[in-house]
C-alpha cells in the first residue's frame, strides 16, 4: 500500500477532545487543521470556488506551527513540489478562507515522522501544457 505511512499518521491522530488548548499543549499534543486559501492564479478552465488545501500543525500557544502543502502550478513540466515550512496561524495570512480542526497529533511524532511520511508521497504531476497546434492555448496534458 503506497500511502501506508500517511494512513498510520492519520490513524494515530486523536479526535478533538473537549478541553482547552493550554491543556492540549501541556499534554504534548498539537492541533491539526485542514486549511483552505484562495488560489493566487485560479485555473480559468475550472469552475470558481476552488481552493488551495494545506495541513497545518499548530505547535505553540501563539498560533505558530508547521504548514504542509504542495507548491507550483499544473503547467510545470516537473509537476508540483512538496513543501513544509514554519508559519504563523494561517488565519493571519493573505488569501485565507477557512481552517477546520481534524484532530491532534503527539509531539513524539511531529515533526520528524510527519516530514518523513509526507515527503515520501508522490506530488501531483504536470496536468496541462501549451498546445502549439492550438495557438499555444493551455490544455489538459496528454501523457506520451
Amino acid at each position: 500500500m503506497p500511502n501506508s505511512g500517511l494512513t498510520l499518521l492519520l490513524r494515530n491522530m486523536t479526535s478533538p477532545p473537549h478541553r482547552f488548548r493550554t491543556t492540549i499543549m501541556a499534554c504534548n499534543s498539537y492541533p491539526v487543521y485542514k486549511v483552505k486559501s484562495h488560489m493566487a492564479l485560479p485555473d480559468p478552465h475550472m469552475p470558481p470556488g476552488r481552493f488551495h488545501h494545506a495541513i497545518f500543525v499548530e505547535t505553540s500557544d501563539d498560533g505558530f506551527g508547521t504548514l504542509y502543502h504542495v507548491t507550483g502550478d499544473v503547467t510545470s513540466a516537473n509537476g508540483m513540489s512538496y513543501e513544509s515550512r514554519d508559519s504563523p496561524d494561517p488565519a493571519q495570512l493573505e488569501g485565507f478562507y477557512s481552517k477546520e480542526l481534524l484532530g491532534y497529533t503527539g509531539s513524539d511524532v511531529h515533526p520528524q515522522q510527519w516530514s518523513s511520511v509526507l515527503a515520501s508521497l508522490p506530488t501531483p504531476p504536470q496536468q496541462k501544457a501549451s498546445n502549439p497546434k492550438n495557438q499555444g492555448r493551455v490544455e489538459p496534458f496528454k501523457e506520451k
